[in-house]
């Protein structure tokens, strides 16, 4: 199956939890100042604790038999980047046969695994006047995008876009290739992307410009009470297939730079996130800063654990 018949076909999806935090408090490695957890691919400790991650958010899946995405360390490998750091070689590429190597190692259950080829926002994704204009975001990400693409990623994934008009210019960039894909943004406390803008109007203004709309809409980088989903429309929440939480409710400037990790009580975080899936449809659940499998085997237990023929489980080990 693919990405469209999985969402059409399943009540929940699994996507992965915190990965470039995670190494970074971890400080068994360290991460590149501008391309973050890109290169450690192609170092054998960077590569080991990657899988081990990856291996780690996948076998809660596989234990209840829950489809799963999971995405390139390429978060920040954009042209100007890799560029500056004087790479050679195509990293994007080399980043999507990691992950299909690894999604191999799990044989008969590896067709329930999902690549997304994973692009950001230029600049900081907490500072939306930093954002490029439509015109500036096709040009810069399309780069990136068709390598990606053309690497054999399974869909596209736009995340952690603060602002509509970079995340309009990716969208359109993506919609150039054969790929579905997905644009996820990060709210505020208010539900809004943070320039300000309503959902309602950048999945509108999204969808009526691009040839060829998004699959859906996820956000990310955001506690999930941020939503405020009793609050909106039903055009929004007809659209919104992911949501990728947040350990913490504190706003991101309180998280941002934080010298410790900050989280919530994983009963909350994990009774807010089921209630996005069962009375809002939200279907791809996962999480982001301050997670772990922990966090990812409370969903499974709680959700899938209400159908008898699914054996759930909190065991975070292969």
């Amino acid at each position: 199956m693919n990405l469209q018949e999985v969402i059409d076909g399943c009540d929940l999806i699994l996507t992965e939890a915190a990965v470039i935090e995670a190494i970074r408090r971890s400080g068994d490695l360290s991460l590149h100042p501008r391309l973050e957890n890109a290169l450690l691919i192609y170092d054998e400790a960077g590569r080991k604790v990657l899988s081990h991650l990856y291996n780690d958010f996948i076998s809660v899946a596989r234990k209840s038999n829950i489809p799963i995405i999971i995405c390139t360390p390429t978060w920040r490998a954009n042209y100007e980047r890799i560029s500056e750091g004087d790479i050679t070689g195509n990293l994007n590429g080399d980043a999507v046969i990691f992950m299909q190597t690894l999604r191999a190692a799990w044989q008969s259950w590896a067709s329930h695994i999902f690549i997304g080829g994973l692009v950001g926002c230029k600049n900081d994704c907490y500072k939306p006047d930093e954002g490029l204009s439509t015109k500036d975001a096709k040009s810069f990400h399309l780069w990136q995008v068709n390598q990606l693409a053309q690497a054999g990623v399974d869909f596209l994934l736009a995340a952690t876009l603060p602002a509509v008009a970079e995340a309009t210019g990716i969208a359109l960039a993506m919609a150039q290739t054969d790929l579905p894909y997905i644009i996820s943004f990060v709210i505020n406390r208010e539900g809004k992307i943070l320039d300000g803008t309503s959902l309602e109007q950048a999945f509108d203004e999204i969808d009526a410009v691009c040839s060829r709309p998004p699959l859906g809409y996820q956000i990310n980088c955001a506690y999930p009470s941020f939503l405020n989903a009793h609050q909106q429309p039903k055009s929004v929440l007809s659209r919104l297939i992911g949501f990728q939480g947040n350990a913490s409710s504190l706003d991101h400037a309180q998280l941002d730079g934080a010298g410790s990790l900050k989280a919530d009580e994983i009963s909350d975080w994990g009774r807010r996130m089921i209630e996005l899936n069962k009375k809002f449809s939200v279907k791809i659940l996962g999480g982001c800063c301050g997670t772990n499998c922990e966090h990812l085997a409370f969903i499974v237990k709680n959700i899938a654990g209400q159908n008898p023929a699914i054996q759930p489980t909190a065991d975070c080990d292969r």
